[in-house]
Parts: structure tokens; C-alpha cells; sequence
């Protein structure tokens, strides 16, 4: 009998699972990328950066260069 099962028979609360977060992995508090998700995705850097480039050369950033 599996373990949810016998705590509905006797009437108990399901068991609550332990979530933590680890704050200090991050670079900072408010933001929600941490370093190890940095690790996992490489590529995010080269996308927010081609991301950037584009919205600057949309709003007509590079007429002011000039």
C-alpha cells in the first residue's frame, strides 16, 4: 500500500515537501537567473545580446552615432 494511500485511511494531512531555495547562488537578490542556470544555457548571454542590438537599431540608435 503506497504511502498517500494509508495517510488518507488514517485521516492524515498529505506530507509536505521540503522546498528550499538557495539564495546565494544567484548574482543578485532580485534577479531570478542564477549561475547555475547560466551554466545549463549558454547562449543566453548571445541572445540578450542580439536582442539588445536589434531594439537599439530599431529605435533608430544608430543614426545618433553618426
Amino acid at each position: 500500500m503506497g504511502e498517500a494511500k494509508r495517510r488518507k485511511e488514517l485521516s492524515l494531512q498529505p506530507r509536505r515537501k521540503n522546498v528550499t531555495q538557495n539564495n546565494s547562488d544567484r548574482y543578485f537578490s532580485w534577479l531570478p537567473i542564477n549561475k547555475s542556470m547560466i551554466k545549463k544555457y549558454p547562449y543566453m548571454g548571445v541572445a540578450t545580446m542580439a536582442l539588445g542590438a536589434i531594439i537599439f537599431l530599431v529605435s533608430g540608435g544608430a543614426e545618433s552615432i553618426n
